[in-house]
């Protein structure tokens, strides 16, 4: 009993507010009245003060983490370029049956670099990209990538690959 009075004395309260603040007039404020920008002694007093501060040389940029994990890894061979597309291949192919459907590269190229490229790999042009035309395409471009033909593609190709300088 004693709540349901207090949850009546709350609301005749809160009642009571409102119609006081629905009949009380708003007050109007007048508005200030601005300084005569003319008064040149505080533009002065203000160059005076200002301090002399040279601007900052600009920051080098921090490198890409892929080109910061590219420089890292040194030169890589067909092998260890083949893992690590796979890597990005099972984790595209997310029913593991060794297939990437259209559905699975669309929701993969969110996460995954690149990975909207990957429907040039499809060689049948069956909308279904296998392990092996996946594979195919990346022994393909390791060969175009290794300049010099030594087995390994160093950093250096990978970038004289894309164009330009990443480290």
């Amino acid at each position: 009993m004693r709540r349901q009075s207090f949850l009546v004395l709350i609301a005749t309260l809160a009642i009571a507010a409102c119609s006081q603040a629905e009949t009380a007039a708003p007050a109007i404020a007048e508005p200030a009245t601005l300084e005569d920008p003319s008064d040149d002694s505080a533009e002065l007093l203000l160059e005076e003060t200002a301090l002399d501060v040279e601007p900052l040389p600009p920051r080098p940029l921090p490198a890409r983490p892929a080109a910061r994990r590219q420089a890292e890894q040194g030169p890589m061979t067909l092998e260890q370029m083949l893992e690590r597309a796979e890597r990005g291949f099972d984790r595209a192919d997310t029913d593991s049956d060794g297939v990437v459907t259209t559905a699975e590269l669309e929701a993969a190229a969110e996460t995954l670099p690149n990975a909207r490229n990957w429907t040039r790999a499809d060689r049948d042009g069956d909308g279904r990209l296998t392990r092996d035309e996946f594979r195919s395409v990346v022994a393909w471009r390791f060969q175009r990538m290794d300049a010099d033909g030594d087995g390994q593609v160093s950093l250096q190709e990978r970038q004289a690959r894309r164009g330009g300088d990443e480290g």
